[in-house]
């Protein structure tokens, strides 16, 4: 897993950004710690970091306020490669978000692996699965990708 993570982080043009894609989360979560830790690559827990950062911060400006820590966190975690893990907050509805493209536009600055729970077939990248009240899908998401194996 870790050379098909460099080889992709190499391969990448435009978006410096690989998605590690399980649909389990804790496998998922095992195998973020294990790449962050055997490349020496901080790991950011984007939604308890973003939790923090916003939670006082009126509903109202809970989005622009997310984009902007995001983008914040990710530039102070640099330079070099980070791994993003427990992405979860980033597809609350409240917040407005577009996590995908939050994440394409910080790899422009920052190197990405991103821990994505979902799945990739075909073209076509999800978040969860259909019966989660969180499911996403978006086709063609111009970043790499990595399945775990099952």
């Amino acid at each position: 897993m870790i050379e098909q993570i460099d080889m992709l982080l190499q391969r990448a043009t435009f978006y410096h950004c690989v998605l590690l894609v399980h649909s389990n989360v804790c496998r998922l979560q095992h195998h973020a710690q294990e790449l962050a830790r055997a490349k020496g690559w901080p790991i950011l827990s984007v939604g308890r970091l973003l939790a923090e950062a916003i939670l006082s911060i009126s509903p109202k400006q809970r989005s622009a306020e997310a984009q902007r820590v995001l983008r914040s966190l990710l530039s102070e975690a640099g330079p070099g490669t980070v791994v993003c893990a427990d992405i979860d907050l980033l597809f609350e509805p409240m917040l407005r978000l577009d996590p995908l493209r939050l994440l394409r536009e910080a790899s422009r600055e920052t190197d990405l692996v991103v821990a994505w729970p979902g799945s990739y077939c075909g073209s076509v990248l999800a978040y969860a699965v259909p019966e989660h009240s969180h499911y996403r899908t978006w086709r063609n998401p111009e970043v790499q990708v990595c399945l775990l194996e099952s």
